[in-house]
């Protein structure tokens, strides 16, 4: 059988999500250096990442309309060079206001551009059948860079400072993301004489749109599908869960007793399995359902903060170890599925307008999440309480995405039966 390009596509989003995102999904380790070096409160110093998720759920937005026009490869090309300037000149910042600016407003908006709106609806023009597993390997990207940059960081801070790390990682994204995606990225499998999923086009294919998964709704003009502002809400939550604890483990970790290498080193492990989740969430989805694979992982996170919050100090490593695995698998797994519930009914022409709308819930989740954490710390001297209501909106966005999928099997979210 002949080996289809679209691999190649999920490999290099893959790829160059993880060298480029990793700077800025390892911000909770920076969070500890800006915390020593210019005594910011904690609340203050998180309403840098705070900001920056506001951006870039707006960026997304309106780079999701140049999508449309001009396709994914050169938004994510320019958005690459900008998100390379930014990293670079984010290792001159002196003072709050500049990282507010900088890497807060300016890094929002380029990194709107690299992700979630581009990517997914590039994979949504390769594949239809395959899907789940297309975009849970192509979102694995952002744990792996985790990876790779977590334990990394914490060493390059400690032997250069936080400014020369951040000049190495612009440098880095520079010479290598660029490439790959200027060289290996097509916006359309029809340029390489292909349709979704591999299958070599015909005169009688030329005219028609593409197959599209059952269940979706091609969106006309500027109408949105019913439903749609429910499952925003969900992806709302979503964003509150996964980026407060993204930016909070790791000072959390340090303040009941784990060294800064420890807490960096469970990060970088945490998201080691997160690749694996991602890779289980996207086939498993495929299978069963994108509801019951998300109600999956809002259960995996609850577990996993539940152990976090039983941690007192570093003799605790079993219960360090249940959050691990647990948030690891939930991270990596949260992104496919519920992306790939999106394009599942989400096609045509308008795709970049309306998964960019969804950005806004996400990045507006994502800016409150981390905030407003940081605000509760700073209130009550702890996590516990902005921890529990990390676990709570976990299930309550579950449970929003099951609602709408039985809707959506009635036909009231274009989905007469819920996507396998």
């Amino acid at each position: 059988m002949r080996f289809f390009y679209g691999w190649v596509i999920v490999g290099v989003v893959s790829a160059a999500s993880a060298i480029s995102m990793g700077p800025r999904s390892v911000f909770s380790i920076f969070l500890l250096a800006f915390l020593e070096e210019f005594g910011w409160s904690r609340a203050a110093a998180a309403a840098v990442f705070s900001i920056h998720m506001t951006f870039y759920a707006l960026g997304g937005w309106v780079l999701g309309i140049l999508v449309d026009r001009m396709g994914p490869r050169r938004v994510m090309a320019w958005s690459t060079g900008a998100w390379c300037l930014i990293l670079l000149l984010s290792s001159r910042i002196r003072s709050l206001w500049h990282m507010y600016a900088l890497f807060g407003l300016l890094g929002g908006v380029a990194t709107g551009g690299l992700a979630y709106v581009p990517t997914n609806a590039l994979l949504s023009r390769w594949f239809v059948r395959y899907r789940g597993v297309a975009t849970g390997f192509s979102q694995t990207g952002s744990p792996l860079g985790i990876v790779m940059f977590g334990s990394l960081t914490q060493l390059a801070i400690a032997a250069v400072g936080w400014r020369n790390t951040y000049l190495a990682f612009g440098l880095l994204v520079c010479v290598t993301s660029m490439p790959l995606i200027l060289l290996f990225l097509r916006d359309d499998p029809r340029e390489m004489g292909l349709d979704p999923d591999g299958i070599p086009a015909t005169a009688s294919a030329a005219g028609r749109s593409g197959p599209r998964a059952p269940g979706v709704e091609v969106s006309s003009g500027r109408r949105l599908p019913p439903g749609y502002w429910t499952v925003f809400c969900a992806n709302v939550l979503r964003g509150v869960v996964m980026n407060a604890l993204l930016v909070h483990q790791v000072a959390y970790l340090v303040d009941v007793g784990f060294t800064k290498m420890a807490a960096a080193s469970y990060f970088a492990l945490s998201s080691l399995l997160a690749v694996l989740g991602g890779f289980a969430a996207g086939a498993i989805s495929d299978r069963l359902g994108r509801a019951r694979a998300y109600a999956g992982v809002a259960a995996l996170y609850v577990i996993g903060i539940s152990s976090l919050l039983l941690v007192r100090g570093p003799s605790q490593v079993l219960l360090v170890s249940v959050f691990v695995v647990a948030s690891g698998l939930a991270t990596g797994g949260a992104s496919p599925v519920f992306a790939a519930l999106l394009t599942d009914r989400l096609q045509g022409p308008q795709v970049g307008f309306l998964l960019g709308l969804q950005n806004i819930a996400y990045g507006g989740g994502a800016a409150l999440g981390p905030f407003l954490a940081g605000a509760l710390f700073d209130l009550f001297g702890n996590y516990t309480l902005a921890f529990a209501l990390l676990a709570a909106s976990s299930v309550a966005s579950s449970i929003i995405v099951s609602t709408a999928s039985v809707a959506g099997r009635a036909g009231s979210w274009a989905a007469k039966r819920d996507v396998r």
